[in-house]
């Protein structure tokens, strides 16, 4: 690498880190499953290295030790994990997958796909809003696009040389201890990037045998303590088939469409797939491509077989299509008259969208929408605009210079514009609809001191982190009924609509305390009238 493309390097990822790091300590953990990671974190702050780590003094065997380890690490300055500190391993796992793609794209294709591949990927709402999520999902995006890294590297340097096995091993290693046996889609999806490559005899070079081996012996510290745990039948992290069960059980349940939700977040560059799927077809000399995108497919169909199509499952192949399409707009063949065409229609699309966007933003006072939520119609519709002159500006770049490279980088820069400015209206919306953090400060100095709360017929987790202690769950709702009766005692978390219809026959002394939205649900905290 020269020089200059070191600095501008790190220039994108900065701006990246900055970007990703701005929504850190304003976006509230409001959902159960990042919640129950910082509460692994807090217990092992508070026990130290622990396994399995518990919450609500129950074992926990559902994931790995890793992700949750490395947040239990960032809190140790502060004592405590926090909105401010629970997000950072996530932040860090973003960067070293943008490093990752740019290190794909350059092996590729060169230094210019390298960083046209980054801008896509970083500039995807989905990974912007995976990058500060508290769940292992970027952790494990990018073990395995590193690992992509690693195998194109053996792939070219046949035999492999032992830092390349050394390397790719190891992030296989790095995936199984962030979520488990989820790793394993890493095998097929190697050996049809090897079968389409160099060919699956090729196969004994890269030492699977020992490489799988010592990848299942630097499990045993976390696999042991979770397998002589009672309930471990039920764990999807040491139970093959619990976890293939849950993975392929479509005649209990009917699965979800596949691929819509990722599909959606990576909008708008879902719609550059279409180029660069004709690119493939226009380019004659793709051999180099053909292994990532083996890869690819093993991948998808992978996750078209699972029984829930969660769109964060999607995130390890967004660096994937972000490749394509930078490989798509770089290459010689991006010139072709189709693709242009193509493009400028894809431009056009975008421009008019832009146009019905803004005008409705205008004309409605309130929005709300999946990822900038709850915004004045203004600062939306402004945003609108500012998609609206960066499309332009790149359909503009298009017809002058007939390079589609320039026209993609002036939507990155756009789209980057666009997440560093509506940041603040992506954290204050999702602070309005999970408002924990505001019913934490009002009830908490309300509360009996190391008390237990009981919350009917189910008590998020979130409670748990914010409330800074264990929620014990009651289903019966008898048993929460005659408590009610009798002369409050204690707190009690009951959903609005329970507590409306148990209100009538109440003691006197339950008072509401405060009451909170996570949601689509609403909750009220009972407690002694003052």
């Amino acid at each position: 690498m020269t020089t200059r493309q070191r600095v501008l390097l790190v220039a994108l990822l900065s701006t990246a880190a900055i970007v990703y790091a701005l929504p850190v300590g304003r976006r509230p953990i409001g959902v159960a499953d990042e919640a129950r990671q910082a509460l692994l974190a807090e217990d092992t702050l508070r026990h130290g290295l622990r396994l399995p780590a518990r919450v609500r003094d129950e074992p926990e065997l559902d994931k790995p030790p890793l992700f949750f380890w490395s947040v239990a690490l960032v809190a140790v300055p502060a004592g405590h994990v926090s909105e401010r500190n629970a997000s950072i391993p996530s932040i860090v796992a973003a960067l070293a997958t943008l490093l990752g793609v740019f290190f794909l794209g350059r092996q590729l294709s060169g230094a210019h796909t390298g960083f046209l591949a980054l801008a896509v990927l970083a500039t995807s709402p989905g990974f912007f809003l995976r990058s500060h999520e508290v769940r292992p999902d970027m952790m494990l995006t990018a073990w395995l696009t590193w690992a992509l890294v690693f195998l194109l590297l053996g792939l070219r340097s046949l035999p492999p040389r032992f830092g390349h096995l050394a390397g790719f091993y190891l992030c296989v290693a790095g995936a199984l201890w962030t979520k488990g046996l989820v790793c394993l889609m890493v095998i097929p999806a190697g050996v049809a990037a090897l079968a389409v490559s160099v060919g699956v005899r090729k196969l004994p070079l890269f030492r699977p045998v020992t490489g799988l081996a010592l990848v299942a012996l630097t499990a045993l510290p976390w696999v042991v303590p979770y397998s002589r745990t009672p309930g471990r039948e039920g764990s999807e992290s040491v139970s093959v088939w619990h976890a293939s069960m849950v993975y392929l059980d479509h005649f209990q349940h009917h699965p979800s469409p596949p691929f819509v939700d990722g599909l959606v977040e990576f909008l708008p560059w879902t719609l550059w797939l279409v180029p660069a799927v004709v690119w493939w077809r226009l380019t004659p000399d793709r051999q180099a491509y053909r292994p990532v995108l083996a890869w690819t497919a093993a991948f998808l169909f992978l996750l078209g077989l699972s029984l829930y199509q969660r769109s964060h499952y999607f995130l390890p192949v967004y660096p994937l299509f972000a490749l394509f399409v930078a490989a798509s707009v770089t290459t010689a063949a991006s010139r072709a008259r189709s693709l242009l065409w193509i493009h400028t229609t894809i431009l056009v699309v975008m421009i008019a969208a832009a146009l019905a966007l803004g005008g409705w933003l205008l004309l409605t006072p309130r929005i709300s929408m999946p990822t900038f939520v709850s915004a004045r119609s203004r600062e939306a519709a402004g945003l609108a605009g500012l998609a609206l002159a960066g499309t332009v500006s790149a359909l503009w770049s298009l017809r002058g210079h007939r390079s589609p490279s320039r026209a993609v980088s002036w939507i990155a820069a756009t789209l980057a514009l666009v997440l560093l400015l509506g940041s603040g209206i992506y954290s204050a919306g999702l602070a309005s609809i999970y408002s924990i953090q505001a019913f934490a400060d009002g009830v908490r100095g309300s509360l009996e001191r190391d008390g237990l709360i009981t919350a009917y017929p189910d008590g998020n987790l979130v409670f748990d982190f914010y409330l800074d202690r264990p929620i014990v769950e009651v289903t019966d709702r008898a048993v929460v009924a005659c408590r009610l009766e009798s002369q409050s005692a204690g707190e009690l978390l009951l959903q609005v609509n329970d507590w409306a219809s148990l209100r009538r026959s109440a003691h006197p002394s339950w008072c509401s305390m405060g009451s909170v939205a996570l949601g689509s649900r609403s909750y009220v905290l009972l407690g002694r009238c003052r």
